[in-house]
């Protein structure tokens, strides 16, 4: 039991200490200390929050702004992407100049001109980076190609975070949006972009047993009038084959590489898919009208089977948010009795509408699909 004069005698403490002023000190002091424990960790909460950490395509993480107001974009087909991910240009300040030429030539003009505004001078034809006029637009975050290793080290130096994205497969193409989703703080709907892109490849593999039956139509993918075609290493070969092709120069090294007229005859393709990368129309190889070059005896030629890629909010010959709707096109000229499930128009319309949030007419339906100069 605890002595009641012990008891009086701490009372008496107590009432000295307080009379003092003693406890008020150290109660100040520890609120004092607590009060800015409390201001530090909410500074560091602030101070993280301004800032994410994405990681690229090629696994490297990188600090930018959490709100991401200006992007500057390398890889020419990104720019359309940014746009149907962002759904809006706003914020593109940079891009490559054949992405302002397609963008000039497309649809996308009339949606979004506000890409009009977004400068080319920093960045060159062969995707060579300006770093001073870069820096003068200053965007938050860049997007360039995955072996801009050095570049993207320049550009994090001068304070411009530098997001590498890998080309070649469908794959790379759904990785890529997830990451420009996760950029733009829209991974919600970048993720329902690529479950389209997902549900229409099952759609293609459901399809393979099918196709094996089915006698492949010899396609040849032509570039431009410098007799470049899309080769082993180029999506389209994946495309043409998802489609229910075969790509003649499925067996020529590269992406895209320059071959002979008489290599072309050899061939004999059935159906020509001619790129909207150059100003080569249907037409021209119909009356033989290249200089230099003789495509009367091509069967694709004599059986009025030449067609212009078409181009949608951007060119439908290199991956893009629209590819899904390119196989698609392509499919009904390779194998007509195969996909003959799907009305192409209107799964173009629907695409419009649930992606991009835009109603197409008819005479814009007509323009992507190059009506006009495919017959």
């Amino acid at each position: 039991m605890i002595n009641k004069n012990a008891i009086i005698c701490i009372a008496l403490v107590l009432m000295l200490l307080a009379g003092c002023g003693c406890l008020s000190d150290t109660n100040s002091q520890l609120d004092d200390e607590t009060t800015q424990l409390t201001l530090t960790s909410a500074d560091e909460q602030e101070i993280n929050s301004e800032t994410k950490v994405v990681v690229d395509t090629t696994g490297v993480s990188v600090e930018m702004p959490q709100n991401i107001e200006s992007i500057a974009v390398v890889p020419i087909p990104w720019t359309s992407i940014v746009y149907a991910i962002d759904g809006t240009g706003e914020k593109l300040v940079g891009i490559h100049p054949s992405a302002k030429k397609a963008y000039s030539a497309c649809i996308l003009k009339d949606i979004a001109p506000e890409i009009d505004n977004a400068s080319t001078d920093a960045i060159g034809k062969d995707f060579a980076i300006n770093m001073e006029e870069i820096q003068k637009l200053d965007p938050d975050v860049m997007i360039v190609w995955d072996y801009q290793t050095q570049e993207a080290e320049q550009l994090k130096s001068m304070g411009i975070p530098a997001v590498s994205l890998k080309y070649g497969t469908l794959e790379d193409l759904q990785n890529g949006m997830k990451v420009i989703g996760q950029i733009l703080g829209k991974e919600e709907k970048a993720n329902s972009l690529v479950a389209y892109h997902q549900e229409q490849i099952a759609y293609f593999q459901s399809k393979e047993e099918e196709l094996e039956n089915k006698e492949k139509p010899r396609v040849l993918y032509l570039r431009d009038g410098e007799l470049k075609v899309a080769g082993q290493g180029a999506v389209n070969t994946i495309m043409i084959q998802m489609a229910g092709g075969e790509n003649v120069a499925e067996d020529v090294p590269g992406q895209w590489t320059v071959v002979t007229m008489e290599q072309i005859i050899a061939w004999d393709p059935e159906i020509i898919i001619v790129s909207h990368f150059s100003d080569v129309t249907p037409e021209q190889l119909y009356n033989n009208s290249i200089k230099g070059q003789d495509w009367s005896s091509i069967d694709a030629v004599k059986n009025n089977r030449v067609y212009k890629s078409p181009i949608g909010i951007y060119r439908w010959d290199a991956p893009c948010s629209e590819t899904p709707l390119m196989i698609k096109w392509m499919a009904q000229k390779f194998q007509p009795e195969v996909f003959d499930d799907y009305v192409f128009e209107d799964d173009l319309k629907e695409f419009y509408k649930t992606y991009l949030g835009y109603d197409l007419s008819q005479e814009e339906i007509d323009q992507i699909l190059q009506k006009e100069l495919n017959g």
